[in-house]
């Protein structure tokens, strides 16, 4: 069983209005749930317990702050040194995301940056890493779609 399995309509239905609109007050969820405040953070805090809901954070548009280059680098790594290889990846700042995968690349890092020379500056450090053997950069041109949340 998973834990969807476990939830109620009251949980599945928190969790969507959560996904939509996380900014919303436990007495505006309240309203929208025909629960009480504290009702809501309960639950909430259950589903936080639960890790059913990992974190809260507010979503920042990156090209206001100057990040206007995102690209997405494909790495050929030493599997014997996988550890680390993620370990200092994982630990750079402009590494928004890292994913283990399958197929001809060990991994794929999703990368913010504000132009071009950060990218290149960051290539060449990747690049650098003791066990990475090679890379292959994709430059994201536009975002059709990016969907965080989850269907339940």
């Amino acid at each position: 069983m998973s834990a969807i399995d476990e939830l109620d309509p009251i949980d599945r239905e928190l969790l969507k209005i959560l996904q939509d609109n996380a900014d919303l007050t436990y007495a505006d969820i309240g309203k929208l749930l025909n629960l009480s405040p504290s009702t809501v953070y309960m639950r909430i805090k259950r589903l936080k317990d639960k890790g059913l809901i990992k974190r809260i954070v507010a979503e920042v548009d990156p090209a206001k702050l100057g990040f206007r280059l995102r690209a997405l680098i494909f790495l050929d790594i030493d599997i014997k040194k996988y550890s680390k290889v993620v370990d200092i990846i994982k630990g750079l700042q402009q590494v928004k995301a890292v994913y283990d995968v399958t197929g001809e690349w060990a991994l794929i890092l999703e990368v913010l940056v504000r132009d071009h020379k950060e990218l290149s500056d960051l290539l060449d450090m990747i690049g650098n890493v003791e066990g990475v053997y090679s890379t292959s950069t994709m430059v994201v041109l536009r975002t059709i779609k990016e969907e965080r949340k989850v269907s339940l």
